[in-house]
């Protein structure tokens, strides 16, 4: 088999140079365009064609940087890679590094990291490089408000990362479809329920809610026909959420194909849950679930719920026919503020089945007459523009929603406006009613409570969709998909933790998380980062709910050069350990004795002033001392006793003087044997 080999290194180079970063250096001094560079008068990007002596409608235009002018450019990385001695030339070996480093929100998902156990799940089943990349990417998301990955490396740059350097697309596409697998993805919802639980997350109620992404993928199995919450026509990848009712935290998620029925998910969700050892007291559903076979699953599986019902469910017709007019406005059944009136009964939910619930019904009055007036100013603005019209033209187009109360009838004099009076009326009485279906008998303030509880869950929708940007998912195979919602989940995770933090210190979330952003570490004259002392107390505030110290600036400046100028240091981020802010003491260290104290295990008291209680002073003690009989065999001190005589030298005593050598005088020798 013939290999064209010209062709080959052409595709290998085409790939090398799609897959090298393109960003612009903004923040570096601008240089000469290369020689043959050309600029493209649209945008302003400078190019050169790379083939030499080929038609220039054959050869390959490359960008290597932005003209600033006809002969200076700011390069980006494909100057580099092309040109390398004149990237040595004009900046050196290694570049420019930026001149400013905001690192407040890598200190911010680091304390949360660690404090939710989140950051070492992440380690546990993926690596430190994976963890790394994947709580980069949440950074993103949060920051942005957006899951489109071709803006991370743009957006990045001059953030400090968990990652070694600053990746492209191109990696976060390999993240998504490989590195987040199925079978690691699933690891990982195991590692994270093991930690909740640990954290005494055991018995919660449940908000359970799911919903669906437009997707665009056309092979993938996951990706069904049915109901977008966009309203357009294209495919959907259906999500469910599991979120603490408390506070909030995603428990657990799944991915399934847009066109499932949801009463499947709930069935795959629920037998999840039990058996990863937690006791689900209950869980509360909005009208999305109220279907048949939803209700037939909880009654079967035991579940206590909390569901609200649809306005057509035969449970709300008759409780509404029942005791619709009793609760309006009657301060007998008043449950809850601004106007709330409810009611409770044993129903049928459904006639053609046996399965029935406790059906509370309620009536608020503030909503109901918003409401009210919303759809009667609605309908009376149509009112006016038709008649307008009539009068101007003769003829009038009524809208698609109003066409139940306002018709137009022919009559000898022209067209004329019909007013359905009943149908509006009935939809006027009918707003602010609602009912919530319950598995237990309990009174409406307490179903009522239960219920929005799941405004968490809510919550968690609202900030997967607009604030991290999900509510389209862009990828390009199945693999994509699961990955996508995997790190998602993870992004979904941390940012619940921020808002719950500023809730409890009253703060904005989306206003904090741009202070946070601004923190900084400046480049100084050595090459070496420091941090910039400049923290609010807002900013403080909020970074001691994680366990972020202003000090700790210091150790994250002191991470970031070691990262920079020494190849041998660990991918994995740890907190900054604890240190004591008081400067060291002078003298003996604190809880050390004196070389004269009592022996290590002896109690050494200190002495009060004054003689202790009980004891006898010092003339007390010589005469007690006095009368005591004196021991004969005590002790004699030094020298004579005072007061004796010595004793007369006798020639007894001779014999104790101290003797001369030799035999004394006079004496003779012994008799020798």
């Amino acid at each position: 088999m013939y290999i064209n080999v010209a062709v080959v290194e052409t595709l290998i180079f085409t790939l090398f140079l799609r897959c090298t970063m393109k960003k612009v250096f903004w923040n570096n001094r601008e240089i000469p365009q290369p020689q043959g560079a050309h600029i493209d008068s649209t945008d302003g990007r400078v190019f050169i064609y790379l083939d030499e002596g080929k038609p220039i409608r054959k050869s390959r235009k490359v960008t290597v940087g932005h003209a600033t002018s006809e002969t200076m450019m700011h390069p980006n990385d494909t100057f580099r890679q092309l040109y390398p001695a004149l990237w040595k030339e004009h900046y050196g070996d290694k570049g420019l590094k930026p001149h400013v480093l905001h690192c407040g929100a890598y200190a911010l998902f680091l304390g949360i990291g660690w404090t939710s156990d989140l950051y070492p799940a992440l380690n546990e089943v993926y690596g430190p490089q994976v963890a790394n990349l994947t709580m980069d990417y949440a950074m993103h998301s949060i920051l942005q408000h957006t899951n489109v990955a071709e803006t991370f490396h743009d957006r990045m740059h001059g953030e400090v990362l968990f990652s070694e350097k600053l990746y492209d697309d191109t990696r976060l596409s390999l993240l998504f479809s490989e590195d987040l697998n199925e079978e690691s993805t699933f690891a990982f919802r195991d590692a994270w329920l093991k930690r909740c639980v640990m954290k005494g997350l055991r018995k919660v109620w449940l908000c359970i809610d799911g919903s669906n992404n437009d997707c665009n993928v056309s092979d993938s199995e996951i990706v069904g026909e049915g109901k977008a919450k966009s309203h357009l026509n294209t495919g959907i990848v259906g999500y469910m959420y599991a979120v603490s009712a408390e506070d909030g935290l995603p428990v657990t998620y799944m991915v399934y194909n847009g066109g499932k029925v949801d009463a499947k998910a709930l069935q795959e969700m629920i037998t999840y849950l039990d058996g990863q050892g937690i006791s689900v007291e209950g869980v509360i559903l909005d009208r999305g679930f109220c279907v048949h076979d939803v209700f037939e699953l909880l009654n079967r599986l035991g579940y206590p719920f909390i569901v609200m019902l649809k306005s057509n469910v035969d449970g709300h017709v008759e409780m509404m026919s029942e005791y619709g007019e009793r609760i309006r406005w009657n301060v007998e059944y008043l449950v809850g503020m601004n106007g709330l009136f409810g009611i409770s009964g044993s129903k049928k939910l459904f006639k053609n089945h046996p399965e029935g619930a406790f059906i509370s019904l309620f009536y608020d009055g503030k909503n109901g007459s918003e409401r009210s007036v919303a759809l009667l100013n609605k309908v009376f603005a149509a009112i006016r523009t038709a008649k307008e019209e009539l009068k101007n033209t003769g003829q009038t187009e009524i809208p698609e929603d109003m066409k139940k109360y306002l018709s137009i009838i022919q009559g000898s004099n022209g067209y004329n406006l019909q007013y359905n009076f009943n149908v509006l009326q009935k939809n006027v009485d009918v707003k602010g009613y609602c009912s919530i279906a319950s598995s237990a008998d309990l009174p409406p303030e307490e179903v009522n409570r239960l219920y929005h509880l799941r405004d968490a869950s809510e919550t968690q929708y609202m900030i997967l969709k607009s604030q991290l940007g999900c509510s389209v998912t862009r990828v390009h195979s199945t693999c994509g998909i699961k990955g996508k919602f995997a790190a998602c989940f993870v992004a979904a995770i941390i940012r619940n933790e921020i808002s719950k933090a500023c809730k409890e210190k009253g703060l904005a979330t989306n206003k904090m998380l741009l202070e946070i952003a601004r923190i900084e570490l400046l480049l100084n004259g050595n090459g070496l980062y420091s941090a910039v002392h400049d923290e609010s107390s807002r900013q403080k505030d909020l970074l001691a709910s994680f366990n972020i110290k202003p000090e700790d600036f210091d150790h994250i400046a002191r991470e970031v050069n070691q990262r920079l100028g020494n190849p041998v240091h660990s991918q994995v981020r740890f907190m900054p350990e604890p240190k004591s802010d008081l400067p060291p003491r002078v003298g003996r260290p604190a809880g050390t004795t004196r070389k004269n104290d009592a022996a290590p295990g002896e109690s050494k008291l200190k002495r009060r002033k004054g003689r202790p209680k009980g004891s006898k002073n010092k003339k007390t003690l010589a005469r007690l001392k006095a009368s005591e009989p004196q021991d004969e065999k005590a002790k004699r001190g030094v020298g004579r006793p005072k007061g004796s005589k010595n004793k007369p030298q006798t020639s007894g005593n001779l014999a104790t003087e101290k003797r001369g050598r030799g035999r004394p005088k006079g004496s003779k020798n012994k008799k020798k044997a």
